[in-house]
């Protein structure tokens, strides 16, 4: 009868065994394991790994067998076989996922970093970076929560994808002059950050650079950018100091969702568009005053915004969802010029008692004002009955309104056709 199991058994253990030995004899720097998957390397030198480069003489430092701990000092030359090698570049991830790492010194002779270099290195504290980099690499120093501030070197262009994301003890961040361009998410969920000042030449922001930043307070941003992407500071609940910068034509899908504490902003004349739910859920937000520059808006542009009392509206048209939820409208003038208000863009205001729509008004969706249920007066200065198109569900537009007791001021001269048609026919006169 086979009995294999006890042999496989024992074998394992004697194969830890060796590499847990080797592990911690083998190596001048402090090592807790070794990768079960490690990256091929040409030499480890006082505990590092490296890859050599014999014609150049460059060295680069790599992830190789083991998990670095403790405080790296990473030299600037190292000598193998009789030959000096100058370390220039860390490769991708060579201290990614290091759980024991606290400090690194990077030597100024390197010149390039790899991506995901220190990723998820959650202790390390404190990093010195040398002068000659031009750039943060994507995912660099993505989940280091323990690390509070970095210096960037003056010569840094771009700071990656991802570089500091959820870099939850970082309090501090002087962008340097020079910097062109972040990437997305590079800020992401930096819950410690409360200031950001960067520089006019920044010129391009990725998508949610800024986002779940919810001590951010206040933040200069570059007079060289023109837009301002979707999410950037979505969910910076702390934010109240912010001033868009004449440059910017674009602010695209919540850039600003759930900052609710921004109670004003100032929009720039020159912006063009504003997409959808750029103020989502801002319910700190009292007033607001829309460029007659704007050509374009998204829907659910002030969704939920609670205290929001007065808007200035330049546009033709109120998207679906505009002013969803906003509970502090108690009246609200709908501007000459205004020729279609579409579904949902008024509903759940439930505080609003006077509504004056134009006479530039032809259509209206069905839901349009969908359980404004205060509403007493409704003044309507359309001497044509406004509509959705095709006349497709026109009871709809007063949804769960008791629109009986609501009293109606229409134009004389159309007095006969709104009696005679619906949802108007409904009203009190």
């Amino acid at each position: 009868m086979m009995k294999p199991l006890p042999s496989l058994i024992a074998l394992f253990l004697l194969v830890n065994a060796t590499m847990l030995v080797t592990a911690c004899s083998s190596d001048d720097l402090e090592v807790v394991e070794e990768r079960v998957a490690f990256e091929p390397f040409d030499a480890k030198i006082n505990g590092i790994c490296y890859n050599l480069s014999a014609d150049a003489k460059v060295a680069v430092v790599t992830a190789g067998d083991v998990y670095y701990a403790g405080e790296v000092t990473i030299p600037s030359q190292v000598e193998y076989e009789g030959v000096t090698y100058t370390v220039e570049e860390i490769a991708d991830e060579a201290f990614a996922s290091c759980q024991n790492l606290y400090a690194v010194k990077i030597p100024q002779s390197v010149r390039k970093l790899g991506e995901g270099v220190f990723y998820e290195c959650p202790r390390l504290r404190s990093i010195e970076l040398p002068e000659g980099l031009e750039e943060i690499p994507d995912k660099m120093f993505v989940r280091c929560h323990e690390l509070k501030e970095v210096r960037l070197p003056v010569h840094i262009m771009a700071i990656g994808k991802e570089a500091f994301s959820n870099c939850s003890s970082l309090t501090d961040m002087v962008i340097p002059e020079g910097v062109e361009s972040i990437g997305e998410q590079a800020f992401f969920s930096c819950s410690a950050l409360t200031s950001l000042s960067m520089p006019n030449s920044v010129k391009r922001l990725g998508w949610r650079c800024f986002a779940g930043c919810s001590n951010l307070v206040g933040v200069r941003l570059s007079e060289s950018l023109t837009i301002l992407p979707e999410e950037c500071f979505a969910h910076c609940f702390r934010l109240s100091d912010i001033r868009i910068p004449a440059s910017i034509v674009s602010i695209e899908g919540h850039a600003f969702s759930n900052c609710v504490a921004l109670s004003s902003l100032d929009l720039p004349e020159g912006l063009i568009t504003m997409d959808r739910g750029v103020f989502e859920n801002c319910t700190a937000l009292t007033s607001m005053t829309v460029p007659a520059s704007v050509r374009q808006t998204g829907i659910l542009l002030f969704s939920g915004c609670s205290h929001l009392v007065t808007v200035s509206w330049p546009l033709q048209s109120i998207p679906e969802g505009t002013f969803k939820d906003c509970v502090g409208l108690t009246s609200f003038t709908v501007p000459e010029g205004v020729t279609w208000i579409r579904a949902d863009a008024f509903l759940g205001c439930s505080h609003l008692t006077t509504l004056s729509l134009p006479a530039t008004l032809i259509n209206i969706d069905s839901g349009a004002f969908r359980d404004c249920e205060r509403l007493e007066e409704v003044y309507c200065h359309s001497e044509t009955v406004p509509l959705p198109p095709y006349s497709i569900n026109a009871e709809g537009i007063f949804e769960n309104v008791p629109i009986s007791r609501v009293t109606l001021h229409v134009p004389a001269s159309a007095l006969a056709d709104y009696q005679a048609t619906v949802p108007w026919n409904g009203f009190a006169y």
